[in-house]
């Protein structure tokens, strides 16, 4: 069996915050112990987002990633963003798919509609 992904990779991984800096907290054992790697990708403590947030969380909602961080989002976070928005036929990103919080994200499945950041566009670019 031959396996492809539906998306490429971003082609600028070397760009990424966590490149040469992942530890065990980007794929923890328990599947729960994800904070240390969401605020490192989102900044929360250092100030710096990571610069590829957006293609990284792109492609793994594309690609149907169920374990691990990728672009600051957690498999709770990405589950619910394709379940409000599940991926079409031509298997490219929703223009629907941005960040947002975990809370975020779980509102919108229980029908609330998200709070707007104006924080949310600085990784692009």
């Amino acid at each position: 069996m031959v396996l492809r992904l539906r998306y490429p990779a971003p082609g600028n991984w070397r760009k990424a915050k966590c490149h040469g800096n992942m530890d065990d907290s980007f794929l923890p054992e328990d599947q729960k112990s994800f904070g240390p790697a969401v605020e490192f990708c989102n900044g929360t403590s250092d100030g710096v987002v990571c610069p590829i947030r957006t293609e990284c969380m792109l492609f793994a909602l594309t690609n149907n990633c169920k374990i691990g961080v990728w672009g600051g989002t957690t498999p709770v976070t990405r589950k619910a963003l394709r379940k409000v928005w599940p991926l079409r036929r031509g298997k490219l990103p929703r223009p629907e798919w941005r960040w947002m919080t975990e809370e975020q994200a779980l509102a919108m499945v229980n029908g609330e509609l998200p709070e707007d950041d104006d924080d949310d566009d600085e990784d692009e670019g």
